[in-house]
């Protein structure tokens, strides 16, 4: 196997990354410390893009590219409204700020999306809107008639002030409108009720994002021999377009390290989904389970000569090790997470 790539994709950090410093994350430490690091301008997702040979996807909506994985050969942009990822969200009622916990970006089952978007179809669907299930356990969002405006990523407002990434301007008026609507819609919805019976959260808003930048309908073509796994819905519509599948988050990087046939891994981890519910567990406790679940055995991996090089990215950055990148002694260690503030 040549290369294993591992993006953190909901951990962004505040200035200095205090937040998480005191982590017991010794892969990610060592990374920090030994690797060649990088500031990713235009995010993970475009660099990922590059990474797999498709220069022709930069700039692209990440909505356009999710969309691959439900429509064959690719989506009629343009012509049928504007596409958005619509991310479940759970939000506490009363609370001020309005701050989005790692817990409340929510992965829905499938039977669940399915039956939210027959739903949607029944109210929503004469306005020209629809709701289509990504298997990421997200929506496909079609608005009819409605102006692309910028919105933030549900992972990129995780901890923070919900209210301040609302889309603003007038442009963002119908849409702010559409989702008010959908959250009255949704506190009436049998599914919330049965959630809250078995002691889930309620669906409480939808978040749309990913409809900003070019409008494309991607060619498809195989490429690298690459394995990814997670639950991104553009990862997921990005191997769709490699004519490959991205498949489920194993439980540990051993699991797939013995595929011969795989020239490297990717693999798309998030804190919120290591998050026990309760509210008892905590985002350094989480990073240091998923350090020992896959970094330090890919460093691991790395100094044994079984890999060419390990790539860990967060908050925009990358930081890439090869094989000799641990002989780099003098650098000195940085505590948690700080390589990547």
């Amino acid at each position: 196997m040549r290369e294993i790539v591992i993006v953190i994709a909901d951990l962004y950090l505040p200035l200095g990354g205090a937040a998480v410093a005191g982590a017991a994350a010794p892969g990610i430490e060592s990374a920090g410390r030994f690797g060649e690091r990088a500031a990713l301008q235009h995010g993970w997702r475009e660099w990922l893009a590059h990474a797999l040979g498709r220069a022709d996807l930069a700039g692209a909506a990440p909505a356009c590219i999710a969309a691959a994985e439900v429509a064959p050969a690719g989506p009629a942009v343009g012509a049928s409204g504007t596409l958005w990822i619509a991310t479940p969200l759970h939000l506490s009622a009363g609370a001020a700020p309005l701050v989005l916990d790692h817990r409340g970006v929510l992965r829905l089952p499938q039977a669940e999306l399915a039956t939210l978007a027959a739903a949607f179809q029944d109210t929503f669907g004469v306005s020209g809107f629809t709701l289509t299930p990504l298997s990421s356990g997200d929506f496909l969002l079609r608005t009819a008639g409605m102006a692309t405006v910028a919105t933030t990523e549900p992972a990129r407002c995780a901890g923070r002030d919900l209210a301040a990434a609302l889309p603003r301007g007038a442009a963002a008026a119908p849409l702010r409108r559409l989702l008010a609507e959908i959250e009255m819609w949704l506190h009436g919805q049998a599914l919330n009720e049965a959630r809250r019976h078995r002691g889930e959260p309620p669906v409480t808003a939808l978040w749309p994002w990913g409809a900003e930048g070019r409008a494309v309908q991607p060619e498809r073509r195989a490429a690298r021999a690459l394995r990814a796994f997670g639950a991104d819905p553009y990862v997921r519509g990005l191997w769709r377009l490699q004519e490959d599948l991205c498949r489920a988050l194993p439980g540990r990087l051993e699991d797939v390290l013995a595929d011969e046939h795989a020239r490297g891994v990717v693999l798309i981890l998030e804190v919120g989904r290591e998050l026990q519910p309760g509210g008892h567990d905590t985002l350094t406790g989480c990073v240091a389970r998923l350090d020992a679940r896959f970094v330090s055995p890919a460093l691991t991996a790395l100094r044994r000569g079984e890999v060419a090089s390990v790539t860990l990215i967060a908050n925009d950055t990358r930081i890439t090790l090869r094989r000799r990148s641990h002989l780099r002694l003098w650098r000195r260690p940085r505590a948690g997470l700080r390589s990547f503030a």
